[in-house]
Order: C-alpha cells, then structure tokens, then sequence
C-alpha cells in the first residue's frame, strides 16, 4: 500500500515495552512520523491501543472518552509502592481467604468512588509527574489528587490461592491498579496487580485489532489493513451531516455557509450534540463543529486530505 493513511489503527500491545515503542514501530512500518495514540498503556500492561494516524492526530482530544474494559490479574498478600508487582514489595502477608469473600469484596467495589491516584503514575503535580516525585524519595511530601473512579462488571475466577483474574469495565481514567489495591485492603491480606490487558475501548474491541507483527506483514504485501478505520467511521457517536460544492470549499477554508449554517440549526439538538461531524458527498471527514452556549457554531476542527 502506498497511499497516504488518514485515520485510525487498532493494535494489540504486547506487555513488556512501552506505548512509544508501539508508535515508533508503526513510524517505521508505515513510513510516517505523522504517527500518535490516544491514551498509553503501562509497559506491564497490553491489550488495545488506538493509534491516529494522518489527520486522524487531530482527533486526539475527541476519542475514546468512553469506558473502558480490562482483564486483571492479582496477586494476593503482598502489597508494593506502585500496588503492581514491578515495584519494591512493602509488606506480605498470609492469604486464607475463601473465594466467596473475594467475591463479595469485589461486588463492594462496584460504584463510584473517590481515591487518591497512585503515586506511580503521570498524573502531574506542580508541573512535575507523580512518578518522578515518587523516585527521589519526595512522595511523602507531595500531595496526590483525588479522582473519581467508577467500576462496574467485576468478575473473578480464582486461577491460584494467592492469585485472581478480574474482568471489569471502568470510567475512562480509573486505575485498575487501585481497585485492587483497595481489594486487598478489604481482604486484609494485601493484593498487587501482576497483569492487565485493555480489552475494550469504547467503541473499539480487542478482537478488532492487529498484532504489530500482523500490520507490518499486511502493509509489506499490500494487503487490507484489517485494523484501520477510515476517518469517515472514527466518530460514530456523532451526529453527522453532509456538505458538498461550494459549501464544502468554504468550510475548507474555515467559513461556515450560509446553507450548512441553515442545516445545522434544523439539524443539531442543542445540549445533545455539542459537536457535529461534517463529511463530503464520499463520506470524507471535513470539519468538526461545535455549537457554543451563546454564541453559535464554530469551527473545531479542519481535515485536509
């Protein structure tokens, strides 16, 4: 395949090296720097990652707010200071816990709740991760900032005494890591994650996506990229509407028509579609506009092919 790329790539991440490994790799594959992500994955970690590609970089800001779905894997009785098994063990402790109370303590942690971010993480404090204050021995100082996490679906099936599998789905930003965190707490025993695989990524499936091996081996030959959805197919939660001739040609150079201005008040529901995709005749994705409070519609977003 030797034409230019315009949109999104489904890839199944391998645990063990990091979400910049997967980008640069597909650089290298596609042979494009215009390559990013829309959300990392810890280097312990695997499972679904949607990369942009082309214009698709500049719907960074507007995928992928959905939930999320994991399979997880904890130990228990041994707790860390990044609560998965990569960091320094704190403490370890005897596991005699009946399965039926791992269940009933997951069932407890089904809703919505308010815990502090790991200190382990890239959340940034003062202009500075919590992960670099953690590493210069500066994390007692710190304060972390509370955020609201949200889980539900939570199944577990017993693979070990000290070890469990956890299906879940979640709130985009809640940390795994910290259900079961909380997990062992309720346990009494401790608990650290060990593995976590993103299963989905609202409205994207696992089952979707592609091994790099398999983008690479498929791009090589000039085969289909059965990973990659066309800028056209990137947004399908939002109202769409179509344009062509010379309202196409002004909103390309960042001027709303009179006509699509007509058909966007008859068209938008306000407080419901607070952003809309317009496309060509051929299903091409041209702009995103948003419709702000008092003040009308407005370009977002250009896309130039």
């Amino acid at each position: 395949m030797s034409e230019p790329l315009h949109g999104l790539l489904l890839i199944n991440k391998e645990p063990g090296g990091t979400s910049h490994d997967v980008v640069a790799r597909v650089r290298r594959i596609l042979g494009t720097r215009s390559v990013g992500h829309s959300g990392t994955l810890d280097p312990l970690a695997g499972g679904l990652m949607v990369l942009l590609v082309g214009e698709g970089t500049k719907l960074s800001n507007y995928i992928l707010d959905g939930h999320k779905a994991y399979r997880a894997q904890a130990r228990l009785g041994v707790s860390t200071d990044t609560l998965d098994i990569t960091g320094e063990v704190l403490e370890r402790r005897p596991v005699n816990v009946p399965f039926e109370r791992i269940e009933q303590a997951l069932r407890e942690l089904e809703g919505e709740f308010e815990w502090e971010v790991p200190l382990f993480s890239a959340v940034k404090v003062q202009g500075r991760p919590l992960h670099k204050y953690a590493r210069q021995g500066q994390g007692e100082e710190v304060a972390r900032p509370v955020k609201k996490m949200s889980f539900w679906d939570v199944r577990a099936r017993s693979l070990e005494p000290d070890l469990i599998e956890i299906d879940l789905q979640c709130s985009k930003g809640s940390y795994v890591r910290s259900l079961i965190h909380q997990l062992g707490e309720k346990l009494g025993c401790g608990a650290a994650m060990s593995a976590l695989t993103r299963t989905g990524s609202v409205p994207y499936s696992l089952e979707d996506a592609s091994t790099l091996d398999e983008l690479g081996k498929a791009w090589s030959e000039g085969g289909e990229l059965r990973p990659f959805i066309p800028m056209g197919r990137a947004l399908p939660g939002l109202r769409r509407v179509r344009v062509q001739g010379q309202d196409q040609g002004l909103l390309l150079n960042g001027q709303i028509s009179h006509d699509l201005r007509s058909m966007l008040i008859t068209q938008v529901r306000p407080g419901v579609d607070d952003l809309v995709q317009v496309h060509s005749a051929q299903d091409q994705l041209l702009a995103l506009i948003a419709l702000e409070p008092g003040k009308g519609f407005a370009i977002r977003r250009v896309f130039r092919y």
